[in-house]
């Protein structure tokens, strides 16, 4: 129970924890972009559709290479009336990804630290990252149901082997008290024979003396004659 309470709190730690946001530069099909970024521990192919979806809250998300996104005059109420040009990209960074996002009004004019709408455009990014931890969790969950499921088939398989060992071994025990049964009934027969053989020599050796003593008694009749 304390386990448990212990992963629940840690997990409600990880929940509330923000990303990291930073403002820089990234270059982007060779024009250089000013905006916001963070990096998370997540492989780009989990990350790609949540940015896209994320991204469709404000606009056509057109999908480059070198994983470029990008919304031609999109729509975010809390940052502009206006539309706006926002483009974003996915790169590695220190064995990380680096989630790259430039909120442009124009002219080359970028949502950075220094503008009033900084904590706007850092909470898109941060929605996206809590997104990313959410799907995360899902993830994690499915894989602890695989893994639970694969438990389940190794039981179930064991089980299964368990139960062909146990019949074959109540077999083999019928069978070995069969024969058991069969050597009990094959001994006391040998036994009765055995002893019907000691009778039988005893009678045959009964009348083999009386046979002799015949034949003496004949022999001594033949010589008075």
């Amino acid at each position: 129970m304390k386990k448990l309470f212990i992963i629940y709190i840690l997990l409600l730690s990880i929940q509330s924890i923000r990303a990291q946001v930073f403002t820089g530069t990234q270059e982007i099909e060779r024009a250089t972009k000013e905006g916001l970024y963070t990096t998370v521990a997540i492989e780009d192919k989990y990350i790609k559709p949540i940015l896209q979806n994320e991204l469709a809250k404000y606009g056509s998300v057109e999908v480059g290479r070198s994983n470029v996104f990008r919304i031609t005059g999109a729509r975010i109420s809390s940052i502009s009336s206006d539309p706006l040009m926002v483009v974003s990209k996915i790169s590695a960074d220190k064995g990380k990804n680096k989630i790259f996002l430039s909120i442009g009004f124009g002219d080359e004019v970028y949502v950075n630290s220094s503008h009033p709408k900084y904590l706007a455009a850092e909470r898109i990014l941060n929605d996206i990252v809590d997104q990313l931890k959410k799907q995360g969790e899902v993830r994690l969950e499915e894989k602890n149901l695989d893994d639970i499921k694969t438990k389940q088939v190794k039981a179930v398989t064991i089980a299964e082997r368990l139960a062909r060992a146990l019949e074959n071994n109540r077999r083999e025990k019928d069978r070995l008290l069969l024969k058991i049964e069969e050597n009990r009934i094959e001994l006391e027969r040998l036994q009765m024979e055995v002893e019907q053989n000691k009778k039988d020599q005893l009678l045959m050796n009964d009348g083999l003396i009386n046979q002799q003593k015949k034949v003496e008694e004949a022999k001594i009749r033949s010589k008075r004659q």
